[in-house]
């Protein structure tokens, strides 16, 4: 008798054991979620037991991630998984603001029967860097005039940037002194380095041309092409707008000069 209840509890807890609910496919959509934006993430749940399964329960665990439900709890419960059969669960999810790119791993609890078993799926952000150009300070003023110009990079993105290669490129409007290349290991987010150049502008008003070549924290390549225009003026408008101050010296000098050639010159003709 007692051997006969043995075997019959031993094939009641065989047969809770078995009795499984597995994640078949994951599926999310966009398959790589940006900061602040919305995630609709599909699990497929297979019954692989050889009975009908009720009530099973299934839960995300979003403790100290960035993400929030939008529109459905973290916890849905389906009536019913038929033997061999597989049914979609849905949630509507929304990325946070402030969540950094990288692919995040989230705990999920699927429960039926009294047995409860954890798993993990996953969700990749990648936030896109975006890098702005300012012309931060200018010696250069009128044409054919050589002098620095100082190029300030700033990370308006959500992810920071690496091993940035920033190229002045080359054009008719100006001449490059300097090098013409700048590499800077990284820029963190709302943050920026500066880049210094040396021309000479050719004609009023050139637009500088400019490549960016780098990565974001995923090694993700970027490339890009930006210009910057240049206010530069003739001499003329440089010495209207007070740009350029004329030389007092210079000015008295060459006058006085000129009549004390005219007076030796008269004197030279008085004596003949």
């Amino acid at each position: 008798m007692k051997k006969l209840l043995l075997i019959l509890m031993f094939l009641l807890v065989l047969n809770l054991v078995s009795a499984q609910v597995a994640i078949k496919e994951v599926t999310s959509q966009p398959d790589k979620v940006q900061p602040g934006e919305r995630i609709t993430l599909s699990i497929l749940l297979e019954n692989v037991e050889n009975k009908d399964i009720k009530n099973v329960a299934i839960k995300l665990d979003l403790t100290n991630l960035p993400f929030a439900p939008v529109d459905s709890a973290t916890e849905q419960v389906l009536d019913q998984i038929n033997n061999e059969d597989s049914r979609l669960v849905v949630f509507n999810l929304i990325t946070l603001p402030e969540a950094e790119s990288k692919i995040y791993k989230i705990p999920v609890k699927i429960s039926y029967d009294n047995i409860s078993k954890d798993t993990i799926i996953s969700i990749n952000v990648e936030a896109k860097p975006k890098l702005d150009l300012v012309l931060e300070d200018s010696q250069v003023v009128k044409v054919n005039d050589n002098g620095k110009i100082i190029i300030k990079l700033v990370n308006l993105g959500l992810t920071g940037v690496k091993s940035l290669r920033l190229t002045l490129l080359p054009n008719p409007d100006y001449e490059i002194l300097s090098t013409n290349t700048i590499y800077i290991s990284n820029i963190d987010v709302e943050d920026f380095e500066t880049a210094e150049f040396t021309i000479i502008p050719n004609q009023r008003n050139p637009k500088l041309l400019f490549n960016l070549n780098y990565k974001d924290t995923n090694n993700e390549e970027y490339a890009e092409n930006k210009q910057i225009q240049l206010n530069v003026y003739t001499l003329d408008e440089a010495k209207k707008l007070g740009l350029v101050q004329n030389n007092i010296l210079f000015t008295i000098l060459i006058p006085a000069i000129a009549l004390i050639l005219i007076y030796i010159a008269y004197r030279r003709f008085r004596k003949k």
